[in-house]
């Protein structure tokens, strides 16, 4: 399987408990805040950036296991800060991972 396609499967199945937890907690409209769409966006370009910059992120990125932890990681970590800050957090990360795939689609078509 060609790294990008089990990055996106990654990415599709954050995305997918992401959104159902929004809908579990009756706050699919937290997708609506520019803050979210804001914070999503940037912090999906900075992940980028640390890939196409020359930084220990791309290697560190193929070791084994740190695809699944940095899924975990994810929604882990949106689940904690939504506890605390509310529902926005998770809404942030499903604009972040909506980037990551609207990135991966223009580095297809331009292959």
């Amino acid at each position: 399987m060609p790294e990008y396609r089990r990055d996106a499967a990654f990415a599709l199945l954050c995305g997918l408990v992401l959104l159902a937890y929004l809908r579990w907690t009756a706050a699919v409209e937290t997708l609506q805040s520019g803050v979210a769409v804001v914070v999503g966006v940037a912090g999906a370009l900075g992940v980028e950036a640390l890939f196409l910059l020359d930084t220990p992120a791309a290697s560190l990125w193929e070791r084994r296991g740190v695809r699944t932890a940095s899924a975990v990681a994810l929604l882990v970590c949106a689940a904690g800060l939504a506890v605390l800050l509310g529902p926005v957090v998770v809404a942030a990360a499903c604009w972040g991972l909506a980037t990551y795939f609207v990135v991966l689609a223009v580095s297809l078509l331009k292959r």
